[in-house]
């Protein structure tokens, strides 16, 4: 029926009437600065309790096994979680400066688009790569010492894979969600 309305189209006017009305002030933009950066922050102590864990993790089995490959992948897999924590240690925190809406709607929109490209394209494939690989070349390392434990390491290599998916498609849907935060914000700035 003409009149019929589905519920992608609901949804999709739903969003346009939103966004034609949105109005930032300095104040939200703070709010939203915040959580932007409270949520950042727990990722970033979850992660260092967790890179710190495993470096101390793989710098013991690089001194207990004698294979090459255990070695090596040991040895990768401290330098991939070093490396890790230390980018995100020097990953800077601005804070909002006191200027009138545009402006904060600038820096804001700018810190959207720094957080959104941390979760996507090149980096996000390093950052699986950085930390998967090596893993994966410690496990078979260490098949090669103890081939009796081989089906849990296979299993192991396994989930490694799976967890990198998983990864993979939460930081891009983080991605996405970054990029409506700035068509929000883009939207705001047309409609005033």
């Amino acid at each position: 029926m003409p009149g019929e309305c589905l519920p992608d189209d609901v949804q999709i006017l739903w969003r346009e009437m939103e966004m034609s009305s949105l109005t930032f002030s300095p104040d939200q933009l703070r709010r939203e600065m915040e959580k932007l950066q409270v949520g950042s922050r727990r990722k970033s102590i979850i992660v260092a309790v967790v890179g710190w864990s495993l470096i101390a993790a793989f710098a013991v089995f690089f001194f207990l096994f004698d294979n090459t490959l255990a070695r090596i992948g040991s040895a990768l897999s401290v330098a991939g979680f070093a490396y890790m924590l230390v980018y995100m240690r020097r990953a800077k925190w601005r804070a909002l400066p006191d200027v009138g809406p545009t402006e904060c709607i600038r820096f804001y929109r700018t810190e959207l688009e720094r957080h959104r490209d941390s979760c996507r394209g090149m980096r996000l494939w390093s950052w699986i790569l950085i930390v998967m690989a090596p893993w994966i070349i410690f496990n078979l390392g260490f098949m090669q010492v103890h081939p009796e434990v081989a089906p849990v390491l296979w299993f192991d290599c396994g989930f490694i894979v799976a967890a990198a998916a998983f990864v993979a498609h939460k930081w891009l849907s983080t991605a996405r969600r970054y990029q409506d935060r700035i068509d929000m914000l883009d939207a705001s700035q047309k409609g005033s």
